[in-house]
């Protein structure tokens, strides 16, 4: 059960919305650490050299960013949790959900803090704003399906935002009164409506009672861990108890240190900082590099090389969401495992004087090596790091290799339902707009997008052809298909292809790969086929809106050096149905090259033979339905004989599609068809396979 939750975790819309939060929350993080990694980097000419810069106003300016940033995290990561549950659920009401949350946080939090409202937006707030957040966004959200009203204003200035206002205005009255009543119950129940009040004054007891050891340190890495793991930093709700715990242990070495005593106190903040949490939470630079030595997904790799930077500072939000860690219940274990075992590592070590205890504070975002150095003031300080390091990579790698096991199965089971989904479209006629989908649909479609456009780039999306063969057994043209091997779902429903690249925005480029591999797999041909083949490819009607079009496809007959006669455009009857004049003078433009024109799937509507009439397309293939129905459907054998006719008065080829079977073959033949393609002779192979079709000797 468990298990299955963590899977669904997308389509749990609250869970889902403090990961989607969280995310959005990223850019303002890395800003904040950003400045906090520029001001802080513990050399001591280089602090001089920045405190003195332009009289210290660029170390004003760094202060101001990270106040304006981290300073205001609770805040921050309020507006983004309630804006993604109003996106998420799909509600009209979302631009009014982070407003609504806000003025609830306030109403709920006001009075606490003497000094500021300031106050409020820092980190001992953060988990209180996530749960005022996510509570309130879900009352109000809920209530405006409650409180429809069926008044509409419809004065000059009342339009549909005016009208959307005012139906939330109960609502937004509710949640706000409500939580201000929250707010006395709880300053009532326990003196304050913090809860992470709830949580210090819990955890203070215990940790006071237990003091600095062992047993105290390792409960607090795993609370910590527990926390992200479920999508809520951690390190900021326990920030509170980090300083007053454990920073009073590095007062009383650095105290010994200036009395010319030995260090005694080895949990410190900062020895959680440098030798537990390298690269952050969870010891993730250790699991950078674990995904450099033993991960496969091309995805995950890219997005390592991405976070590997902000990890050497111990900024890994990234990872974190990025992988993801949260809910992520592979990783939950080496997650929560590698800190734990990193703790018990260092704490041998200085305990048996291997290595010095810390003694000097450095920031939380002194890079790897020179803060285990400045913080304890010997090279040993630094080998301890490279030693934990080592031991991070080593747990981290065979849950790397789970993870993957995982990813697909997970990943082909959704691009199943992908597919599925996409094919009911086809059926109604829908839109899809794959990538703006919520949840899975929405994620393995970005990713699927994200993964087609490299594999374009490198040369991997190939094209079969499905051969065309005469009476006689002579394959005369092929017809070149679309395929997409993925390297972990497998063959890519061609259609879904097609779809990914034009809501990616690139479907006008792969339109143009397609034809480039089409032409230089027909010159490869030249040398290697024994009779000359036609190939011949689709386009689609987006890639003929492209103006530049014609030009491109003359550019690529020229460089590969082929003689256009030898290729066709196949264009489905509908294209050529509904095309606007422009787009007629382009296929035109197209045909003006020599090229031959190819009409696809071709009925027998008025429309299609007043169009057949005005129009020089040199092939024309029949639709499958008349070809299937040949034997059983006395009418397809009269329409196809007609087409038959037609096409001698015209001056047109005719190709049959889905011939299955020799009964087929046999019948078409009489009705005057003389080039088949389809499953009785091929399905679409290979190029090199193709051509070794092509060369064999075939009996009629």
């Amino acid at each position: 059960m468990l298990k299955r939750n963590f899977e669904n975790v997308e389509d749990n819309k609250i869970l889902y919305s403090i990961k989607q939060g969280m995310i959005l929350a990223i850019p303002a993080i890395m800003t904040g650490s950003t400045a906090l990694v520029i001001l802080n980097l513990p050399i001591k000419a280089y602090q001089e050299y920045l405190s003195g810069l332009f009289n210290g106003e660029v170390t004003n300016i760094l202060n101001f960013i990270n106040d304006s940033t981290l300073g205001i995290i609770s805040l921050i990561i309020l507006l983004t949790i309630s804006y993604s549950y109003g996106k998420i659920y799909g509600s009209k009401y979302t631009v009014l959900v982070p407003i609504v949350a806000m003025c609830s946080f306030l109403v709920f939090s006001h009075g606490n803090e003497l000094n500021s409202y300031i106050e409020i937006f820092k980190t001992k707030w953060l988990f209180t704003s996530i749960i005022v957040s996510m509570t309130s966004s879900v009352l109000f959200v809920k209530l405006t399906e409650s409180f429809v009203t069926s008044v509409k204003f419809h004065t000059e200035g009342a339009d549909a935002d005016f009208n959307m206002v005012v139906s939330a205005i109960v609502p937004f009255i509710i949640v706000v009164f409500l939580f201000s009543i929250f707010r006395v119950i709880m300053i009532s129940l326990i003196g304050s409506s913090n809860f992470q009040d709830i949580f210090y004054n819990l955890f203070s007891n215990v940790f006071n009672k237990m003091g600095t050891n062992l047993m105290s340190a390792l409960l607090f890495i795993f609370l910590m861990h527990f926390m992200w793991f479920f999508g809520i930093h951690g390190s900021n709700v326990l920030d509170t108890v980090a300083k007053n715990l454990f920073e009073n242990s590095m007062a009383i070495n650095i105290n010994l240190v200036n009395n010319n005593q030995l260090p005694t106190e080895i949990f410190t903040k900062t020895f959680f900082d440098t030798m537990v949490l390298l690269g952050g939470c969870g010891s993730l630079l250790c699991l950078v590099i674990a995904i450099f030595l033993s991960e496969k997904r091309i995805n995950v790799r890219k997005l390592a090389k991405i976070a590997s930077i902000p990890a050497l500072f111990n900024i890994n939000e990234m990872l974190v969401f990025g992988i993801p860690i949260v809910f992520n219940y592979i990783m939950f274990v080496p997650f929560v495992i590698t800190p734990i075992i990193l703790t018990i590592t260092s704490y041998v070590a200085m305990s048996t004087g291997i290595v010095p205890c810390t003694v000097s504070a450095v920031e939380w975002t002194s890079p790897i090596f020179l803060s285990g150095y400045m913080s304890t003031g010997s090279i040993r300080g630094s080998l301890l790091q490279v030693f934990n390091l080592c031991v991070g990579v080593m747990i981290y790698i065979p849950f790397i290799k789970m993870s993957q096991n995982r990813y697909t199965y997970m990943f082909k089971n959704n691009i199943e339902n992908l597919t599925n989904l996409l094919k009911r479209y086809e059926l109604t006629g829908e839109q899809p707009n794959l990538l703006n989908h919520n949840g899975k649909i929405g994620s393995i479609s970005k990713m699927l997008a994200s993964d087609l456009k490299f594999a374009m780039k490198r040369g991997e999306i190939e094209l079969f052809y499905q051969p065309q063969v005469n009476y006689n057994g002579n394959v005369v043209g092929a017809e070149g298909l679309l395929r997409w091997k993925h390297s972990i779902g497998g063959f890519i429903y061609p259609p879904l292809v097609i779809i990914l690249a034009k809501e990616e925005g690139f479907l006008d480029e792969l339109g143009e790969y397609i034809i480039n591999k089409a032409c230089i797999d027909l010159k490869k041909s030249e040398k290697l086929l024994r009779n000359p083949v036609k190939f011949s490819v689709n386009i689609s009607p987006d890639q003929l809106d492209d103006p530049k079009l014609p030009e491109q496809i003359k550019n690529i007959i020229s460089s590969n050096d082929i003689n256009p006669n030898m290729l066709g455009i196949e264009i489905t009857e509908q294209i050529a149905l509904s095309g606007s004049q422009i787009i007629i003078e382009r296929i035109n433009a197209i045909h003006n090259l020599g090229i031959k024109l190819i009409m696809d799937d071709f009925g027998m509507g008025h429309s299609s033979l007043i169009y057949l009439q005005n129009n020089n397309f040199d092939i024309v293939k029949l639709d499958g339905s008349l070809v299937k129905e040949i034997l059983t459907n006395k009418r397809s054998s009269e329409i196809i004989m007609t087409i038959v006719n037609l096409s001698k008065n015209l001056d047109f080829d005719i190709v049959v599609e889905y011939v299955e079977n020799i009964d087929q073959r046999d019948k078409l033949y009489g009705l005057g068809c003389e080039i088949y393609q389809g499953y009785y002779y091929s399905k679409a192979i290979p190029f090199e396979e193709f051509v070794e079709y092509a060369n064999q000797e075939r009996e009629i």
